[in-house]
């Protein structure tokens, strides 16, 4: 093999600048924007610089979806989605009934994982066929909140909290 075939060998087998890098997607507290950005892999400095130039977020904390702890790495992946709040925990108060129950998540926890602490047993502890029809809904809304969205998205940063109904009413037919 000569020295140019070497080199295309080398070039082929050696990672592309894209691999290289991972797309961030930031979401803010309630804040419609998403923020997408390419860095460098491993770079969580750059991230958290990003995170925190926006007005009002210099000091806010960064998490990965549906994570309990700020975000401390990147990892070797090629996406990841942030949620950048700047409450530590979110106090969710869920309605079902006449009764409420409180629990603190992080600001990143899915509306899904919400949901199954509420019909569970430390929650309304629901049964099966309840538990599969149940929904998180905000107070005078007529749609149930998207399981695969943070909770921290509806929770202003002055309280930290937000409150929820929980329904079983059927949304499947509009």
């Amino acid at each position: 093999m000569d020295s140019s075939e070497t080199s295309k060998n080398l070039d082929a087998n050696s990672p592309s600048p894209q691999a290289k890098k991972v797309r961030v997607e930031l979401e803010f507290e309630t804040l419609p924007d998403v923020k997408s950005e390419e860095i460098e892999k491993n770079d969580l400095d750059k991230v958290i610089a990003i995170a925190r130039a926006m007005v009002g977020f210099e000091h806010a904390y960064v998490f990965e979806r549906d994570k309990e702890e700020p975000l401390n790495a990147i990892g070797d992946r090629r996406a990841i989605t942030l949620l950048v709040h700047r409450c530590r925990h979110i106090v969710v108060e869920i309605r079902y009934d006449v009764e409420t129950r409180r629990h603190s998540f992080s600001p990143a926890a899915t509306v899904l994982r919400v949901l199954h602490w509420a019909v569970g047993k430390h929650g309304f502890n629901l049964d099966d066929n309840a538990a599969a029809k149940a929904n998180l809904i905000l107070q005078g809304a007529d749609q149930p909140l998207p399981k695969d969205a943070m909770i921290g998205r509806y929770a202003e940063h002055t309280d930290c909290a937000i409150t929820l109904d929980l329904t079983l009413r059927d949304f499947t037919n509009g």
